[in-house]
């Protein structure tokens, strides 16, 4: 394949030419394809009819995603015009999740390789193709791109349809839609694909990758062409200079992040080809990647018809002296090094390692279609659908970076629709807890796709704040010594001492709030309505003796901290006239809420005793609209859920409306029934709960005794399969695989195997 001439075209010259190559076919409707984006005041309605839940409901059933009702996955079918599906393309969040802005890459079917630039608006999810101008680069693939401070895109290296590696740097302004092409000093590295990029204080690291193997049989390379790289360098963006190059791990298609100055690595394949599931991490600190100032930094960028001459005040010129119109392409430039570069040396800094051996919700690298990032403390595995494995396998999975635990946080089919779809892309922002998922559905017959093609139709858009995870605090820190949330912390409900406490807040004690003895309707147990002791002389509060301890706060911490305290208080309702407030919350939640709101933390202490008291305040964020409170107690909740809290935890998870972790804590109690019936928490869940409880099995549902699933191997949560979950089977008849992919049914009276 040819490069295209340097031929200039005119923006709606380009336009009509990328609508014929990089968009796909629509058939004889294709004309009527717009590309310009939907009024804003029209989204609201216009995208009520395409977007789809991916556990299968309608978008008509009710549910929301609203701050008040259940948090669900919505896919939605995007506008503008329909994509190819490009493979080994960049895709940027850009700005406060404004746009995506996708670059590059070829396409799956007619193996095309391109350099346009599409955008994708984050409010009407409509695809738009971007007229850019300036110093265009060649079409490209395997390449990377960052985003980088005002506003400005930096793209690195990647593989042409030459089967060329490059190592070109260029930036793309988004304000202005300008490309241009920075002088660069130092000497580059080689020339690779698929490598990771990952920025850090205005250094952009470049880690390993594939290019040509200058050491390959000439008869043999179409077999084995490609070599591993096994390098890290930087590329200083202040200075547009480039660092050594130091050896360090052979890894390609992976993902870089840096946190608390470390640089970590993880995912990918080695140079065995062999999909790897190690955490590797590089400490920054070491002198060896310090910036030194003697250069002057800046640079300008010099636009077509210009005067040569740099503006005054800057030291760097960028190459941008084509007249050329949007999207053309750009000839290869094939410069030659003035000098070789310095010997490779192993890198100075420390390097950590981790490999998981065995764990239950360890993800298998080697299954499925995955997608990694690092949010907060956390790193995230996207486990999509793939040929390789099943839907029921595929899911969300965390990996606290302090604990070094894996955990799953929810099913595939619940989050990203399981098999459903078929996802090729996420975007994330470094600084953002939403996530987006591009792709298209897998039965495309019914969603008007042509037969075996598949587009990035779809974007599927995941707030990781409703299954608690947060790029801020960490959710197990209690307040430290010296802090303002230490010293707080030290006046809250202090009965020894004078702390100026000028309210009361009061609630019920926890054995009148468990149980039967009080339900959501505010009907009292028959201990209470027998008791000979007088009610309370308020009419809206319950009897006294089923009142916990008053607990005394501050005004002024509650008019800071709680917004439904500062409404009522400023309405001058009755309870400001009075100096307390009733909540019909349990005594120890309750508690907890106002020591929260005192210290910002919902630690483990003597005032969150357990994961029932967190449960409780998930209840209280929903009520209360309360976001931070409610990642805070999703988080500890996903991650700490145990035997004895299980059970509330998937009671309060429904009154919350957070139907995720419902799910995941009913799986977890199905899976240790047998255990889970025996606690406290199970047996101080109503009658209704219970029955609840039992009924989210199905119907064919069995309970296995213990030496039934230890003779299969199901012990400890495993499934009758050995890869996941067991305990109660969820179907009557069980299927094992056999090597040629055929199923076996088992009758339900027979042994499961």
């Amino acid at each position: 394949m040819s490069l295209q001439p340097n031929i200039p075209f005119t923006p709606v010259q380009n336009r009509e030419q990328a609508m014929n190559s990089i968009f796909a076919s629509a058939g004889a409707n294709s004309s009527n394809l717009s590309f310009s984006t939907p009024p804003m005041q029209k989204s609201s309605s216009n995208l009520h009819g395409r977007k789809r839940f991916v556990d299968g409901g309608s978008a008509d059933d009710g549910a929301s995603n609203g701050a008040g009702g259940p948090y669900r996955s919505v896919a939605y079918r995007t506008e503008g015009a329909r994509l190819a599906c490009l493979v080994n393309a960049s895709v940027t969040v850009c700005g406060d999740d404004e746009a995506i802005y996708a670059f590059g890459g070829f396409d799956q079917y007619t193996d095309e390789v391109y350099n346009h630039v599409l955008k994708l608006d984050l409010h009407t999810y409509t695809w738009t193709l971007v007229d850019n101008y300036g110093d265009i680069p060649s079409v490209r693939m395997g390449h990377t791109t960052t985003y980088w401070r005002d506003n400005k895109l930096v793209i690195f290296g990647g593989e042409n349809e030459h089967r060329m590696f490059l190592s070109d740097v260029y930036i793309f302004d988004i304000s202005t839609a300008t490309w241009s092409q920075p002088v660069v000093e130092g000497h580059p590295p080689s020339g690779r694909s698929r490598h990771a990029v990952v920025l850090h204080e205005d250094k952009l690291f470049i880690l390993g990758g594939i290019h040509n193997n200058p050491n390959a049989i000439e008869d043999d390379t179409e077999y084995n062409p490609q070599e591993v790289l096994d390098d890290i360098c930087y590329l200083d963006l202040k200075s547009m200079t480039w660092s050594r190059s130091w050896k360090w791990i052979a890894r390609f298609d992976h993902q870089a992040w840096v946190r608390d100055n470390k640089l970590w690595v993880f995912g990918g394949m080695g140079k065995e080809m062999d999909r790897t599931g190690e955490l590797i991490s590089l400490d920054l600190n070491h002198p060896a990647f310090a910036r030194t100032d003697t250069k002057q930094m800046g640079y300008v960028t010099r636009q077509a018809g210009a005067s040569n001459e740099p503006t005054v005040g800057q030291s760097r010129v960028l190459r941008s002296h084509r007249p050329y119109g949007p999207n053309s392409p750009r000839p290869i430039n094939l410069s030659q090094r003035s000098s070789p570069p310095p010997r490779k040396q192993f890198v100075p800094a420390a390097t950590s390692s981790v490999r998981f051996l065995w764990g239950r919700d360890i993800p298998s690298e080697a299954h499925g279609t995955h997608f990694h990032h690092i949010c907060g403390n956390t790193l995230l595995d996207f486990v999509t659908s793939a040929n390789t494995i099943d839907p029921s396998e595929t899911g969300l999975c965390a990996l606290d970076l302090n604990e070094m635990t894996w955990r799953k946080m929810a099913d595939g089919p619940d989050i990203f629709g399981g098999g459903e779809w078929r996802w090729h892309y996420l975007a994330i922002s470094p600084n953002s807890t939403m996530a987006y998922l591009l792709g298209c559905p897998t039965h495309e017959e019914d969603f008007g796709l042509g037969e075996g093609e598949e587009y990035l139709s779809d974007v599927l858009p995941i707030d990781l704040s409703r299954i608690g995870i947060d790029i801020g605090q960490r959710q197990g820190e209690n307040p430290r010594n010296g802090t303002l949330g230490w010293d707080l912390a030290s006046v809250f409900d202090n009965h020894e001492m004078d702390t100026g406490a000028d309210f009361v807040i009061r609630a019920m004690k926890d054995e009148a709030a468990e149980g039967d003895e009080w339900d959501m309707s505010g009907i009292w147990g028959s201990s209470v309505n027998n008791s000979p002791m007088p009610p309370s002389d308020d009419p809206d509060m319950p009897p006294e003796q089923v009142l916990g301890p008053p607990i005394k706060v501050h005004k002024l911490i509650l008019l800071a901290r709680w917004p439904h305290f500062a409404t009522l208080y400023n309405a001058r309702m009755r309870e400001f006239h009075r100096g307390s407030l009733y909540l019909p919350e349990a005594y120890s939640v309750v508690r907890a809420f106002m020591y929260y709101l005192y210290s910002d933390s919902i630690a483990t202490s003597p005032y969150c005793a357990n994961l029932s008291v967190v449960a409780g305040l998930l209840v209280m964020a929903n009520i209360y609209n309360m976001k931070r409170l409610r990642t805070l107690a999703l988080g500890r909740l996903f991650n700490e859920l145990d035997i004895e809290s299980a059970a509330v935890v998937w009671e309060r998870a429904g009154t919350a409306g957070e139907e995720a972790l419902r799910k995941k804590a009913a799986r977890f109690a199905l899976t240790f029934w047998g255990r889970i019936v025996r606690t406290m928490g199970f047996r101080k869940l109503s009658r209704r709960s219970v029955m609840e409880l039992c009924e989210e099995t199905d119907v064919e549902g069995r309970v296995m005794g213990g030496e039934e699933l230890g003779s299969v191997g199901a012990v400890d949560g495993s499934d009758v399969s050995g890869r996941g979950f067991g305990g109660i089977g969820f179907g009557g008849v069980a299927r094992r695989k056999e090597e040629d992919g055929g199923e076996i049914e088992v009758d339900e009276d027979d042994e499961m195997l």
